[in-house]
């Protein structure tokens, strides 16, 4: 990828982030749970003791925003945007519950032996909400468009070589790729929604979903209905899903709990806490591997981080318990400066780093920074930001570093890329996606997104590693060696994982996020 490719990629994933994080924040969306066991909340996906049932109305409630968008290029914008796309239109493949790919619009996606081509299949007997059949040509298009117009996902599909595919049927083609990549079905459940060849009026594309639109107005909402034609033998339970507009979060509880919507999205911890007992409501939480990371990011190219002393002597100066307790609020649990945790693949067989101040003062000494005096950049952007930020200076005391806040205002967290992307410290609440994602958005020379400032020849070998692997050897071999290799020379700083918390009546059922605890998917969701 040339210079000029990663910048436009840089800036359409910090458009990204600020819009669909500048929702979330709104309501505090990183919010705990109930306890293990609790009769009021109900793991996300999991069916709570009824058999589906067809019919009625379901009426959900989601953060949304001045910059909410009918358009399927920027599905990302806010909450009720991303949502309502994921009915209304259908993705090649989504992750599933565990984190593993499951197909929805194709049957095939593989690799060859190197990974420097895909074969794609497309399922047969799909059509648009228009009538048009889906073939290999639609998909194509999509994939053209999206990288042609700066979708959200276009950083995604830049290793895609889109002008070389070669079809080979109505349903098939081969898809090159510019450098061997052995994760294309990862990098096609991120929100990649299929229209037809030949869309121009990308704010009425026409979808293969399982619900169509029947009216929509920006600001306010959505009403969709049961799409008759659907693929699936299954089809949607629900007949309608009324998507509503709601910023505040305390105003989307207290519209459920005066029965005007039947699910709220992104309900606060406090919020969760207090209402955990009441029989009239559940709580649903997503699955582990979805839970944010609340920590910290530290540049290694810069100083005093260019000495890996130091950045080893700050993650012994967390206390992570404590971030737990007075952060998460006592519903997170460990983080070990790693992303992935529950994932396939995670290092867990890496030490848990303690909590041990001595031993970042001997650092520090070996290191001559026995006195550090430190900067992080922080904002009320989001919540647990500012709240770890200050935490973090307290317990770094505890080894003679002192931290010093720098609290930007929510609106200039995200406004300058060079700024976000370039900072020398700073406070991060990072969303999950797959590990291999990660990997290759975050770190090396060709990183997309270098918040750490991690490149070097060892390191852009292992992500090169990751890049190509194709056999399930080559994939746990290549994340291990990388994990090991961050955990020691890495600078993000994981002190703690917390869960999405989102709120429904009883009656609701099967809202299952599928990578999105934010946003989640209505597709097989029910009244009870």
């Amino acid at each position: 990828m040339t210079e000029s490719e990663r910048a436009v990629a840089r800036r359409t994933l910090l458009r990204t982030a600020a819009g669909v994080t500048a929702g979330t924040a709104v309501a505090g969306a990183l919010a705990g749970c109930g306890a293990d066991g609790d009769r009021s909340t109900a793991e996300d996906g999991k069916k709570t003791g009824s058999d589906p049932k067809r019919g009625g109305r379901l009426r959900a409630a989601f953060i949304g925003g001045s910059n909410e968008t009918a358009n399927i290029i920027q599905a990302a914008n806010t909450p009720i945007d991303y949502v309502r796309a994921r009915v209304v239109y259908d993705e090649l493949c989504v992750v599933g519950a565990d984190g593993s790919v499951e197909m929805q619009l194709a049957e095939v996606i593989e690799p060859n032996a190197d990974g420097t081509e895909w074969t794609l299949r497309v399922r047969d007997g799909v059509r648009f909400s228009d009538g048009r059949k889906l073939g290999i040509d639609d998909v194509l298009y999509t994939l053209s468009t999206q990288m042609k117009q700066e979708a959200n996902t276009a950083p995604l599909l830049a290793d895609v070589d889109i002008a070389n595919v070669r079809r080979k049927d109505r349903r098939t083609a081969v898809i090159p790729m510019k450098r061997a990549h052995g994760f294309l079905d990862q990098v096609l459940t991120q929100g990649v929604f299929v229209f037809p060849e030949g869309t121009k009026n990308f704010e009425k594309a026409p979808g293969s979903g399982p619900f169509v639109i029947e009216n929509h107005r920006v600001g306010q909402g959505a009403l969709l209905k049961r799409n008759p034609d659907y693929w699936s033998d299954k089809g949607p339970y629900l007949d309608e899903l009324e998507l509503l507009s709601i910023a505040d979060g305390e105003a989307r509880l207290n519209a459920l709990k005066a029965g005007q919507v039947d699910y709220a999205a992104s309900i606060s911890l406090v919020a969760g806490r207090a209402e955990r007992k009441n029989d009239q409501i559940q709580l649903f939480t997503p699955p582990k591997w979805e839970w944010p990371n609340f920590g910290a990011m530290l540049k290694r190219n810069q100083k005093p981080f260019d000495d890996p002393r130091v950045g080893e002597a700050l993650k012994y100066v967390v206390d992570r318990e404590e971030m737990i307790k007075r952060v998460t609020l006592g519903f997170g649990e460990l983080g070990n400066d790693l992303f992935g945790k529950h994932l396939p693949h995670y290092a867990d067989d890496l030490p848990q780093r303690e909590y041990d101040p001595e031993r970042a003062r001997k650092l520090l000494k070996q290191a001559g920074a026995e006195h550090l005096t430190l900067t992080i950049r922080t904002s009320d952007y989001e919540y647990g930001l500012t709240e770890g930020a200050v935490i973090l200076a307290e317990q770094a005391k505890q080894a003679g570093v002192r931290i010093k806040l720098d609290k930007v205002p929510p609106g200039d967290f995200f406004a300058d890329p060079k700024v976000f992307i370039g900072a020398h410290f700073q406070s991060a609440n990072r969303k999950p996606r797959p590990l291999p994602l990660d990997v290759l958005f975050f770190y090396g020379s060709d990183a997309l997104l270098p918040f750490t400032g991690l490149a070097s020849d060892r390191t852009d070998s292992l992500v090169n590693a990751v890049r190509s692997a194709v056999t399930e050897e080559q994939r746990k071999k290549s994340l291990s060696d990388i994990q090991h290799h961050l955990y020691e020379e890495g600078g993000d700083m994981v002190w703690a994982k917390a869960p999405v918390l989102a709120a429904a009546t009883p009656k609701v059922h099967d809202v299952k996020s599928l990578g999105y605890p934010t946003f989640p998917s209505f597709r097989d969701a029910y009244l009870a």
